[in-house]
C-alpha cells in the first residue's frame, strides 16, 4: 500500500530536519531527494520485533518442538524478524515522489524544513 502525499511529506520533514541538523545547514533540493524514507508503518515493524522475539524465545524454550532442525527454523526466522523490523524499509524521497506524481510536494517539502530549522542555529 503506497503512502498518502501527506505521510510522505511528515516523514520528508522529520528526516530532512535530522539531515540538517547533522549536516550544519540547511538539506538543498538534490540532498533533501537523496534522503531515505521510512515508509514501512510503526505498527507492522514493531509487531515484526516483537515476533521475532516470541521467535527466539520458543527457540530457546524448546517449544513447540525440541528437534533441532525446528530450534533452527525459529531462531532464524526470529532474527530475521527483528532485524527486518528494526530497519524496515526505506526508500528515497525522489523515488517516493516519482510514484505518487507530487513533484511540487518537494518545495513545500524544503520550505517546512526551514521553519522547523530556523529557531535551531545551525
Amino acid at each position: 500500500m503506497p503512502l498518502s502525499p501527506e505521510a510522505i511529506q511528515a516523514r520528508a520533514v522529520k528526516t530532512g530536519v535530522k539531515a540538517s541538523i547533522k549536516r550544519d545547514h540547511l538539506v538543498t533540493e538534490q540532498e533533501l531527494l537523496a534522503l531515505r524514507i521510512q515508509t514501512m508503518p510503526a505498527f507492522l515493524r514493531i509487531s515484526l520485533v516483537l515476533a521475532g522475539i516470541l521467535s527466539v524465545v520458543f527457540c530457546w524454550t524448546g517449544w513447540p518442538s525440541d528437534s533441532l532442525a525446528v530450534r533452527v527454523i525459529e531462531a532464524l526466522c526470529g532474527v530475521f524478524a527483528i532485524l527486518f523490523g528494526s530497519f524496515g524499509i526505506r526508500r528515497t524521497l525522489s523515488h517516493l515522489l516519482d510514484s505518487i506524481d507530487a513533484v511540487d510536494l518537494a518545495g513545500s517539502i524544503l520550505e517546512m524544513i526551514a521553519d522547523a530549522v530556523s529557531n535551531i542555529d545551525l
